[in-house]
């Protein structure tokens, strides 16, 4: 393995390690905790996370590390490594389409309403499809993390 294939498998491994990491804990704590409180309590709550520098950071983070997936493809003589590399590009890529178009939008969706103004219908289907989309980047990022792994033993 080469120097610049060694740093750019570290940079996948651990971005999509990361990554994972962060919505793991979503799933199992986070959402559990959210999920259990009435509405007022839950807008409340979730207008208080400050999302706006984490947001950018988990998509920028995922993007990157899809894109040096593609480039360690290239960069590697294993044609399974290649194929494992492009594997975890997509599930990272997975991660920051799902972030970006569903996930994001609804919590900026959040921030706005009203603690005193319910809605319950819109409320549980906003909170049904977002945690649908979490479940999808977070088996996305499961996906990333397994083919970087195989990918890096395959080389």
């Amino acid at each position: 393995m080469t120097n610049a294939l060694t740093i750019m498998s570290v940079w996948v491994l651990a971005a999509s390690g990361i990554q994972l990491g962060t919505l793991w804990i979503m799933k199992l704590s986070i959402l559990p905790l959210l999920n259990g409180l009435p509405y007022d309590r839950y807008v409340s709550t979730c207008q208080r996370i400050d999302m706006h520098v984490f947001h950018p950071i988990a998509v920028w983070n995922g993007v990157i590390a899809a894109g040096i997936g593609v480039i360690a493809a290239f960069a590697t003589g294993s044609a399974a490594a290649a194929t494992l590399f492009v594997v975890g590009s997509v599930g990272m890529a997975v991660v920051g389409l799902t972030s970006e178009g569903v996930n994001r939008p609804i919590w900026r969706q959040v921030e706005k309403w009203s603690i005193d103004k319910v809605d319950d219908e819109r409320w549980a289907q906003k909170r049904h499809t977002w945690h649908l989309a979490h479940q999808v980047r977070t088996y996305g990022a499961i996906v990333a993390v397994a083919a970087y792994i195989a990918a890096v033993l395959a080389v």
